[in-house]
């Protein structure tokens, strides 16, 4: 038998049951719908997190005033001290260490009160360490200088779209005032969009100024470390968790590089798009059931017709070659359909989490992807139909001829 009458026999097929084709390719569609939309924002998350982790440099470590593994709710108020952050100075291999501090107040600009996070660091350490290895950029105005007081550089979110009056936002410019805690501060810089709510929602002042506002001192939140050129990162680490410990008694604080944040986000990452593959699997399975189904009920319709192909000389391979190329082609319509809603529904949820000031939800677009969703539905077709065919192909010609 030609290939063209492969492809006619199961247009035909198709053609003849419009409704219960189009129902059946609707379950292909929903699942790998589901499959690539899912697959997309999960590998684009975990993509997003390796670029953000990437851009703080191997050469840096991230410290924690908590235990390994606890979250900041668990962990209660604790915080490092002045003697930390010098205990930390003085371990070989630590070129600078930019100690901070971590607050969110009340903020008022032209009588708008709204939420930001407030962070106080020494500037020139946080130059060198914290705002370069991270990327960030001054859209206007510059940072911080260690002379300043009173003055703060604030994030894209707060410049452009914290205070809103009806319909419109105030947008906050280089040399506004802001009140923060009923104490005014003059605005210097402003930085450029990262991307995601909290970054940009933030708003950088000197450690001096930070320190009088909350009326806070020897408390700092984190430590980011940066370390010499040509010092091993994991040498050092160890070093600092050996130091800090023996100081504490315990290891009541994290030291994490760069190397053990990429694996532990990506571990997270995996496990979560793992749950939404599993989820999207489970609407493709319900596709399937739907494909054997209507590959049953067409070769109960076609019995005759089968019936005929056999008295003509057809062999059981043909007319099992028949249905499987059917179903696959149901799977494949279903897939090609399925492929640009699950990446426009990937983008579309993109969008609205950057309007929401989600910067974690990316979509990942590859043809990768595209090759891996045909073959998966094409295959969920095949083996769909691979019953009903092989029913069919074992059908007795005269059985089948006399089939009402």
């Amino acid at each position: 038998m030609k290939l063209s009458d492969y492809f006619r026999f199961c247009a035909k097929g198709i053609v003849q049951r419009k409704t219960r084709s189009y129902l059946t390719i609707l379950g292909i569609v929903i699942g790998i719908m589901a499959i690539v939309g899912l697959i997309s924002i999960g590998v684009g998350m975990q993509v997003y997190m390796k670029e953000q982790v990437g851009k703080m440099g191997a050469n840096k470590i991230i410290m924690l005033p908590m235990p390994p593994g606890a979250s900041p709710m668990s962990a209660g108020s604790t915080y490092f001290t002045d003697r930390d952050a010098k205990i930390v100075d003085k371990v070989r291999g630590v070129d600078a260490n930019c100690y901070m501090i971590y607050r969110t107040s009340i903020i008022t600009y032209k009588n708008i009160d709204a939420a930001a996070s407030v962070t106080g660091m020494v500037p020139s350490l946080a130059e060198d360490t914290f705002i370069g290895a991270q990327g960030y950029e001054v859209e206007s105005g510059r940072f911080l200088e260690d002379r300043d007081t009173h003055k703060i550089v604030i994030g894209y979110w707060v410049a452009h779209k914290l205070f809103k009056v009806g319909d419109k936002y105030k947008e906050v410019r280089v040399g506004d005032r802001i009140e923060i805690r009923d104490q005014g501060f003059r605005v210097v810089g402003v930085m450029g969009e990262i991307g995601n709510r909290n970054d940009d929602s933030a708003i950088y002042m000197s450690l001096d100024d930070a320190e009088r506002l909350f009326g806070v001192s020897d408390e700092y939140d984190t430590f980011f470390v940066k370390i010499k050129e040509g010092s091993d990162v994991d040498d050092v680490a160890n070093r600092i968790r050996d130091r800090l410990e023996d100081e504490h008694g315990e290891e009541d604080f994290t030291v994490m590089t760069a190397a053990q944040m990429t694996a532990m986000v990506g571990s997270i990452l995996s496990a979560v798009s793992a749950v939404l593959i599993g989820i999207g699997a489970i609407s493709l399975l319900v596709g399937g059931v739907g494909i054997m189904n209507t590959m049953y009920t067409s070769v109960v319709e076609r019995t005759r017709e089968i019936g005929i192909y056999k008295a003509l000389g057809a062999e059981s391979n043909t007319i099992l070659t028949l249905f499987l190329v059917e179903s696959g082609l149901i799977g494949i319509f279903g897939g090609v359909i399925g492929i640009a809603l699950g990446f426009g529904l990937a983008r579309v949820v993109e969008m609205i989490g950057k309007e929401m000031g989600v910067g974690l939800l990316h979509a990942w677009v590859s043809w990768e992807l595209v090759v891996f969703a045909l073959l998966f539905s094409f295959s969920i077709g095949i083996l769909a139909g691979f019953l009903p065919a092989r029913s069919a192909a074992m059908m007795n010609p005269v059985d089948a001829l006399r089939h009402e």
